[in-house]
């Protein structure tokens, strides 16, 4: 395929596949939870004894460090699950649309099979990065409105009151580990997602499949940090790491990039085998 033809068919996947009215939503949301996160950490300032100052990456860490292993509460896990859930709904069912209604007219145009597979990944991959960086500055946006910005961690945050954080970390490297870990967390299961759905012919199975995996991931984590680093929602749970909580043994950055890129090579090797092999018009053969 020339790079025309590729460019081309990537307009196009970007094109039909983006909910551009959703970006809005997916702002104000994050922003709320940036709001929300910023006086939950308000709150916790206030019933400490000693004088500390708080800042806006506080709220930030609130909102994207998912539930610990010791977390019973849904009211910490929800912006995580839900960050993940709403990136299912609205990219995850970008090939199997497309194969039932346009199918047909659209693989062949694209020239292949494979071709039309790898360009929906390729999409799929580009929406996860943009999908964490909207969510990114929304979060900063909304606690912004409460907190102060600073390029250094605050007193809280270092202080170990509310959570353990590595020793000399730094705010770049806080941010390049949350948008690492969340973007090739969303992609691995957004990629058995679209493998799923189009073996079955449903976006809502394998929507619902991802979904219950995730869900799982949260709630088998819980007082069991052996098994946390082998479940595949845990990987983008910043706080069930080894460097914010030691209780955890072996779950390092590295060991969830490893993992992610395990479990979509698989998924992706599915898939593959499974296009090269399906009906275009009707049930795979």
């Amino acid at each position: 395929m020339s790079n025309a033809r590729f460019f081309t068919m990537m307009r196009w996947n970007l094109r039909t596949s983006l909910r551009w009215h959703s970006l809005a939503g997916i702002f104000v949301l994050f922003g709320f939870t940036g709001w929300r996160s910023a006086i939950q950490v308000v709150d916790q300032l206030s019933s400490f004894q000693s004088v500390m100052t708080a800042n806006l990456w506080d709220a930030f860490f609130v909102s994207f460090s998912g539930p610990g292993v010791w977390g019973y509460s849904l009211v910490q896990a929800l912006p995580w699950l839900i960050s993940h859930i709403l990136f299912f709904y609205l990219f995850g069912d970008i090939a199997i649309d497309e194969l039932l209604y346009r199918g047909y007219a659209v693989v062949p145009l694209v020239g292949s099979r494979l071709r039309w597979w790898f360009g929906k990944e390729v999409a799929l991959l580009i929406f996860a990065v943009g999908y964490v960086l909207i969510t990114v500055l929304a979060v900063l946006a909304g606690g912004s409105i409460i907190l102060p910005w600073s390029w250094q961690p605050s007193e809280l945050m270092i202080s170990g009151e509310m959570w353990v954080v590595p020793k000399g970390m730094e705010i770049g490297t806080l941010l390049g580990w949350i948008f690492i870990l969340f973007s090739s967390t969303l992609y691995a299961l957004a990629s058995m997602q679209l493998t799923l759905s189009l073996i079955s012919r449903r976006s809502f199975y394998g929507f619902s499949a991802v979904s219950v995996v995730t869900i799982i991931s949260w709630l088998l984590g819980i007082d069991n940090p052996y098994l946390s680093r082998w479940l595949p929602g845990s990987q983008s749970m910043l706080l069930r790491h080894t460097f914010f909580d030691p209780n955890v043994p072996g779950f390092s950055m590295e060991w969830s990039l490893i993992y992610n890129t395990t479990l979509f090579l698989i998924v992706f090797g599915l898939g593959t085998w499974y296009v090269r092999r399906m009906d275009i018009y009707g049930p795979a053969i």
